[in-house]
């Protein structure tokens, strides 16, 4: 998975604040995005399949080629309720959009082999950008209105705060956890999104086993707002109730390499969980209905939940769902959250 190639992305609006996402966050976001489960397993399978031996490298090698979409606060992988084109005519900086990549041996899986033998660079890589041009630029809002005095307000679908990652340690005898959520800043909270991967190797970039993709079941979640319950799902329900309010499953099927004799590509299902603070957002008109989330800047955010097995430890990542804006003016743009 090309996915796991990624460290983390950063955006900047000509002048204004950069934010970072990593790449686990920022391909569950577009997960999150797409309409069905069959676009999120495409869109899995377009990032590149798990790759063994020989199929690492070759110069005409398809198997070793991959697309990756990147999910920026302001476009959408969505084909049904896409959001508008930014209107970068109003930025007199440019956007500068950063990508920082592992090296490959980091993110390798050592099968009794030897690392030393693998590739050590991508053999190329490029960015493309599809831009909407006007046929007139007189129609361009920044020719017929005056920005210094007037602003533009950027709706964007929501704000993904960079993850937050804590780790989590089951006992001999219950498989339960509990943690305090912390790191919100001020706005309107609608969601948070929650995965689990294993911790040591499997979390940790130049291990020989890193496997950032791999998410487990969570059972028994229950997401508490200064003590008033928000969500709960008991046993493995929460995968019910994210599709009540949505179009698929909270679920993508992976590709992955396990040794079991042999190399061999298998299967494997990844799974993440949202809690709302929101009310149920319609999928087709998200990018222009405004539903409000809660204000946490100063809460006490609680969670319980079950990891799938006892005396192991896991890596719990949370990530924070905001309603904000992109506002224009005098050049530049800034967030309002």
């Amino acid at each position: 998975m090309r996915y796991a190639l990624i460290n983390r992305v950063s955006v900047r609006y000509g002048s204004s604040s950069q934010y970072f996402f990593s790449g686990a966050q920022m391909y569950l976001q577009n997960l999150m995005d797409c309409e069905n489960n069959a676009k999120s397993d495409s869109l899995s399978s377009l990032g590149g399949s798990a790759l063994a031996g020989a199929a690492c490298g070759g110069t005409n090698n398809l198997g070793a080629q991959a697309n990756v979409y990147l999910k920026l606060p302001h476009n959408s992988i969505r084909a049904q309720g896409k959001p508008l084109p930014f209107a970068s005519d109003l930025l007199v900086q440019p956007i500068v959009i950063t990508v920082e990549l592992f090296s490959l041996a980091s993110i390798m899986t050592l099968q009794g082999g030897s690392l030393a033998t693998a590739p050590t660079a991508l053999q190329s890589a490029q960015m493309q950008v599809k831009q909407e041009v006007l046929t007139d630029t007189s129609d361009q809002l920044a020719r017929r209105v005056d920005m210094n005095t007037h602003a533009y307000t950027f709706p964007l679908m929501y704000f993904a705060q960079q993850e937050t990652q804590v780790q989590v340690t089951s006992g001999a005898s219950s498989l339960q956890q509990t943690v305090n959520l912390t790191g919100f800043r001020a706005g309107e909270v609608k969601s948070i999104v929650l995965w689990l991967t294993p911790a040591g190797a499997a979390s940790t970039p130049g291990s020989g086993g890193y496997a950032p993709l791999a998410w487990s079941l969570m059972n028994n979640v229950q997401l508490t707002y200064n003590g008033e319950i928000f969500s709960r799902f008991d046993g493995g329900s929460s995968q019910l109730w994210n599709l009540s309010e949505n179009e698929k499953l909270s679920v993508v099927n992976n590709l992955s390499v396990q040794t079991q004799g042999s190399v061999a590509v298998t299967q494997q299902i990844s799974y993440w969980t949202e809690c709302s603070f929101a009310q149920v957002s319609k999928e087709w008109d998200r990018e222009t209905k405004l539903v409000h989330g809660k204000p946490i800047l100063n809460a006490v955010v609680n969670l319980q939940f079950d990891v799938p097995a006892l005396s192991t430890s896991y890596v719990l990542h949370a990530m924070y769902i905001y309603n904000a804006s992109l506002l224009c003016s005098r050049g530049s743009a800034e967030y309002i959250f």
